[in-house]
C-alpha cells in the first residue's frame, strides 16, 4: 500500500482526493474483492486509507496507475530488489502486465500487496527503512565495520550508500502520517515507550482453514521515533491470523531499544496477541536495522533474527 501511495503523488494524485470506500469494489461484474471497513467508510483520502488498511482506495488507485506503474515504484523503495547484505538472498517478485497469468483483477490484488507479489522480510525492512527517510534507500550490511581485537584498529568499513526514490517530502510526508496514524490504532503499538510508524500486512496463504478460507500471514513493518527516526523493522510471522497479530513482537524491539526492557517476543504485552496462538507451527522473521539519528549512515549492524515459535 506505501508504494502505491509514493506512486500516486509521484503521479500527481493529491493526498486530499477520495475514493468512496462501500466495503466492495464493484466495477468488474466478475471480480468484486471487497474491504473491512475497519474504522472508515464513504470518501477516504490516502491518510485515512494508510491508517485503516483502505483495500478499496488502494484498489481503485492502483487501477488508475497501472500495476507495472506501482510495481516499478515497489521495486524502487527496496522490494523484489537486492539489499546489499553478504549472503545469497531470494530475489522475491513483484506482479506485472507481462505475467503470464495476468488479468485486471492481478492488479487490485497487487495494489494490496498480494497477486504475484512474493518478498523477503529483509527486503521488507529496507522498504521500512526507505520510507522513514523519505526516499533515500539504504544498502544493507550485516556490519557497518570490522577491527582487530588485539589493537583496536579497523580492519575494513563500510561507506554508507543510498539509492535515491525523487519525491521527498511532497511524496513521502502523506505516507508517513498515515503510517503515525496507523500506529495509533494498536494500543500495544500506542502504549510503546516512543511514537512509532507503521503498516499492517495479511497476506493469504495456500492452506485452507476447516470452515473454509485460508490462512494469512501476519506482515508489519514500522520505524521509530515517528518524527527521528533511528531504526527500521520488519515483522513476518507465518500463519499469523492478520497483520496486527505481529505488533507485539515490533513492541519488544521498541521496548528494548527504546525503554530498556527486553521483553520476550513470545510473552508480548497483556491482551495484545490475536488468535494465531493456537497455530501447530509458526515461524517469525525479524529484520531490524539501526541507523544514525540524522539517517545519513548506519550506527549499529543490522541484525536479521529468525527464532522458531
Amino acid at each position: 500500500m506505501p508504494a502505491v501511495a509514493a506512486a500516486a503523488r509521484t503521479a500527481g494524485i493529491d493526498p486530499a482526493a477520495t475514493v468512496n470506500c462501500s466495503g466492495r469494489y464493484g466495477l468488474y461484474s466478475g471480480y468484486q474483492p471487497g474491504c473491512l471497513q475497519y474504522g472508515h467508510g464513504g470518501p477516504v483520502a490516502l491518510r485515512t486509507a494508510l491508517e485503516y488498511s483502505c483495500n478499496i482506495f488502494f484498489y481503485d488507485v492502483g487501477r488508475r496507475l497501472g500495476v507495472d506503474v506501482f510495481s516499478a515504484m515497489a521495486r524502487q523503495l527496496g522490494l523484489a530488489t537486492p539489499t546489499g547484505v553478504e549472503i545469497t538472498e531470494a530475489q522475491g517478485r513483484l506482479t506485472w502486465s507481462s505475467d503470464e497469468n495476468y488479468q485486471a483483477g492481478l492488479t487490485l490484488m497487487a495494489a494490496i500487496g498480494q497477486g504475484n507479489t512474493a518478498v523477503t522480510p529483509l527486503q521488507l525492512a529496507a522498504y521500512a527503512a526507505t520510507l522513514a527517510n523519505c526516499g533515500q534507500r539504504p544498502a544493507l550490511h550485516f556490519a557497518d565495520r570490522a577491527g582487530n581485537a588485539a589493537t583496536g584498529e579497523t580492519v575494513w568499513q563500510y561507506a554508507p550508500t543510498f539509492t535515491t526514490v525523487p519525491g521527498g517530502e511532497g511524496v513521502f510526508g502523506p505516507i508517513r502520517d498515515g503510517m503515525k496514524r496507523m500506529a495509533r490504532t494498536t494500543r500495544v503499538l500506542r502504549e510503546a515507550p516512543v511514537a512509532c510508524a507503521a503498516k499492517t500486512g495479511s497476506p493469504p496463504l495456500a492452506d485452507t482453514l476447516p470452515g473454509g478460507g485460508h490462512y494469512v500471514d501476519s506482515v508489519l513493518i514500522g520505524y521509530a521515533p515517528a518524527d527521528d527516526p533511528q531504526i527500521a523493522m520488519a515483522v513476518v510471522l507465518e500463519y499469523g491470523g492478520g497483520g496486527s497479530n505481529a505488533a507485539p513482537i515490533l513492541r519488544a524491539v521498541l521496548d528494548a531499544v527504546f525503554g530498556g526492557c527486553l521483553r520476550s517476543a513470545a510473552q508480548p504485552p497483556s491482551g495484545a496477541l490475536g488468535h494465531s496462538a493456537d497455530l501447530v507451527h509458526q515461524k517469525v522473521s525479524l529484520i531490524v536495522i539501526f541507523f544514525k539519528k540524522n539517517m545519513s549512515h548506519f550506527d549499529k549492524k543490522p541484525v536479521a533474527v529468525q527464532p522458531e515459535v
